[in-house]
C-alpha cells in the first residue's frame, strides 16, 4: 500500500478525497466527465473509494449535456468533472443549457496552483478570471478558500443546486487543495436551500376563489411541475376545475397526452389560440412563458392569470397576473385544492360543453399539425408503435423534433421527454448518455439531425464502452435543414448558402466506434429496422434518408423572423 493511501485512513484526507466524501454523503452515485492534469486527485479518490461511477466522455461540453440528462430523467443531481481552462470552457455550451433548463447539475473543475491565481503568467492551463466565466452561466460558482474548506464548499454546491428554483452550480477547486492533506470542514445546513412553501395564505385563498367561479378554465404547466414531484396534484387539480391541459414542451406527461383533457404542447395551432381567448381563467404552474412558445408574447391569454411559480421574479415578467403564488408547485397545487374544499366548491367546477370543447381543440390541433408532415408521418406512426410509456425520448434541436416530435409523439409520464430548452443543436446524443444512465435501464430512443450528430458523434464510442440501450435515430437531409428553409423563405429559393453538409457515412463511423447500424430509405425499412433496434435493447443506430421518404408537405422554418421596425 502507498504512503498516500496509507495516509487516507487516517483522520486527515486529501482534497480529493474531501470531494469524494461530500459527493457520497450527498446521494450522488454517478460522475460524467474527463480526467486531465488538473482533476486527477478526485478521479484517483473516486477509483481508490470505489462508490461512484465513472462514465468517461469524449468532450467537456458532452459531460455536463450527460449530467444534464441525467438530472432531467432522474430528478436527481447530475455531477460532472472537467479539467480547468480549455476543459472548464469547452463546458461552456452545455452548462449553458442546463442553466436554460434549470437542471441540478454540480459541474467541478480543477483550477491552477492557488500560488499563481490571477497573475497570468502563463501556468498550464490558466486562463484570465475563470470563476467569473463559470459564474456567468451558474446560478452560483465557488473556490474554496482552502483545503480545509473543500468538501464543505462542494456539499453546500450540491444542495444548492438542488434547491428551488434549481440550476448548475460551479466549483473551480485549485489543483494544490486537490493534493493536499487538511481536517476537513464539515458542511453547515442552510435552512433556506431546503424550505418549500405552499404560497402565502391570502393568495392562495384569492386563487382559490377565481377558480371556484370559472367556467372555462386552462391550466398551463411546465418543468417547474415536474421538478417539484407535482404530478399527482396537478393531475387532479384540473380535473377538479375541468379544465384543458397545455404544457410547455418541458412539462409534456404531467397527464397522459391520451386522456383528452391534455392539449399539450400545441399552443401555437390557431384553435387552440381561439380557446385561450374564450376561457375565462388560465392557471399556470411552473412555466415561464417562453418566447418560442408564444411567439415572443404575442399570444393572447385569458385575462385572468393565476401564476404559480418557486421564483418570485417569474409571474408577471411576461405576462400580466391576477394572483401571483411564490410556492412549490406540488404544494401550492395541494393548498389550493384544500382551499376549494373548504369554500363547498362542486367536484367538477367548468360547464360540460367547455370539457367538450378541449377535448375536440386537441383532436383538431393534432390531426392539422400531421396534415403538414407528408410522407414523414409514417415516421412518427412508427414510432409511437415502438415506444412504451417508460421508454426516454431525447430529442437534439431537428426539424422531426419541433415538428412532431416535441408536440405529437405521445407522452404518458414525466421524465420520458427531454430536449434543449437553449434550442441549440448537439446536445441530444450526451443527454441520451445521462438519461440511460439515470434512468437505470430503461430504453433510449435519441431524435437527432445530421448536422447535430455531427458535433457530439464521437460519443458513439461512450455510448458503446458503457453498453448502454440508446436507439440513435438520424435524420439525414444533407443540411442544416432549419436554416437552409430559413434561407429559401426569406431570400429566395437559390439562396442557401454554408448549410451543406454533404452525405457522411453515419453507418460506417457508428460500426468504427462499436455500434451496430443501419441504413433506411422508406417508412415500412424505418419500421421494420426501429422493432429490431428496440427489441435487441443495445446500442444502435439507424441513418434515416429523409429525401427518399419525401418531404414534409409544409417546410418548416421555425420561430425566427427578421426583426420589427421601430
Amino acid at each position: 500500500m502507498s504512503q498516500r493511501e496509507n495516509r487516507s485512513q487516517m483522520d486527515e484526507r486529501t482534497g480529493g478525497e474531501a470531494v469524494v466524501d461530500a459527493l457520497v454523503r450527498t446521494g450522488v452515485e454517478v460522475v460524467f466527465g474527463i480526467p486531465s492534469v488538473h482533476n486527477l486527485p478526485i478521479y484517483d479518490a473516486i477509483r481508490r473509494d470505489g462508490r461512484i461511477r465513472s462514465v468517461f466522455v469524449r468532450h467537456e461540453q458532452c459531460a455536463v449535456g450527460a449530467a444534464d440528462g441525467f438530472a432531467r430523467a432522474s430528478g436527481h443531481l447530475g455531477v460532472c468533472v472537467t479539467s480547468t481552462g480549455p476543459g472548464a470552457a469547452n463546458a461552456m455550451g452545455g452548462q449553458l443549457e442546463a442553466l436554460s433548463s434549470s437542471s441540478p447539475v454540480l459541474h467541478l473543475t480543477g483550477q491552477i496552483d492557488s500560488r499563481f491565481l490571477g497573475q497570468r503568467r502563463g501556468f498550464i492551463h490558466e486562463v484570465p478570471d475563470q470563476l467569473a466565466m463559470l459564474a456567468s452561466l451558474s446560478k452560483v460558482a465557488h473556490r474554496p478558500p482552502s483545503p480545509d474548506a473543500v468538501g464543505a464548499t462542494v456539499e453546500r454546491a450540491a444542495a444548492e443546486a438542488m434547491a428551488f428554483p434549481r440550476g448548475p452550480v460551479s466549483v473551480e477547486i485549485p489543483i494544490d487543495f486537490q493534493y493536499a492533506y487538511a481536517s476537513p470542514t464539515p458542511a453547515g445546513r442552510d435552512p433556506s436551500l431546503v424550505s418549500r412553501s405552499p404560497g402565502e395564505a391570502g393568495a392562495i385563498v384569492r386563487a382559490a376563489e377565481l377558480m371556484a367561479r370559472a367556467r372555462r378554465p386552462l391550466v398551463w404547466a411546465g418543468g417547474g411541475a415536474v421538478a417539484a414531484g407535482a404530478d399527482d396534484e396537478l393531475a387532479t387539480l384540473v380535473r377538479r376545475l375541468g379544465a384543458g391541459l397545455l404544457t410547455s414542451p418541458n412539462g409534456r406527461g404531467l397527464v397522459s397526452e391520451e386522456d383528452p383533457c391534455c392539449i399539450g404542447n400545441l399552443s401555437w395551432d390557431p384553435d387552440v389560440r381561439s380557446l385561450c381567448c374564450e376561457s375565462d381563467l388560465l392557471v399556470a404552474v411552473g412555466t415561464r412563458f417562453q418566447g418560442p412558445n408564444t411567439e415572443n408574447w404575442k399570444m393572447a391569454l385569458p385575462n385572468k392569470l393565476v401564476h404559480i411559480d418557486v421564483d418570485p421574479a417569474v409571474p408577471g415578467r411576461n405576462y400580466p397576473v391576477e394572483v401571483a403564488i411564490v410556492a412549490d408547485a406540488k404544494l401550492a397545487c395541494a393548498a389550493l385544492l384544500e382551499e376549494l374544499d373548504g369554500l363547498g366548491a362542486p367536484g367538477v367546477l367548468a360547464d360540460l360543453d367547455w370539457t367538450h370543447r378541449v377535448a375536440a381543440v386537441a383532436k383538431c390541433a393534432r390531426e392539422r399539425l400531421r396534415a403538414t408532415l407528408g410522407p414523414q408521418k409514417g415516421l412518427l406512426d412508427a414510432l409511437a408503435r415502438y415506444i412504451g410509456a417508460d421508454t426516454v425520448v431525447v430529442k437534439d434541436a431537428t426539424i422531426p423534433a419541433y415538428t412532431w416530435g416535441n408536440r405529437l409523439l405521445p407522452v404518458r409520464r414525466t421524465r420520458t421527454s427531454i430536449m434543449p430548452n437553449g434550442f441549440a443543436i448537439g446536445l441530444g446524443l450526451p443527454h441520451a448518455i445521462g438519461a440511460a444512465v439515470g434512468s437505470k435501464g430503461a430504453p433510449v430512443v435519441l431524435l437527432v439531425g445530421d448536422g447535430g450528430f455531427l458535433l457530439s458523434a464521437t460519443e458513439l464510442a461512450t455510448v458503446a464502452q458503457e453498453d448502454l440501450p440508446i436507439v440513435v435515430v438520424v435524420f439525414v437531409d444533407g443540411a442544416y435543414g432549419v436554416v437552409r428553409n430559413i434561407q429559401q423563405s426569406q431570400y429566395g429559393p437559390w439562396a442557401s448558402f454554408g448549410v451543406d453538409l454533404g452525405r457522411p457515412d453515419f453507418c460506417g463511423l457508428a460500426a468504427a466506434l462499436g455500434v451496430a447500424a443501419e441504413t433506411v430509405a422508406s417508412v415500412d425499412d424505418f419500421a421494420s429496422a426501429l422493432g429490431r433496434a428496440t427489441s435487441e435493447r443495445r446500442p444502435y443506430l439507424l441513418e434515416v434518408d429523409l429525401d427518399a421518404i419525401g418531404p414534409m408537405s409544409l417546410a418548416y422554418t421555425g420561430t425566427s423572423r427578421p426583426p420589427e421596425r421601430a
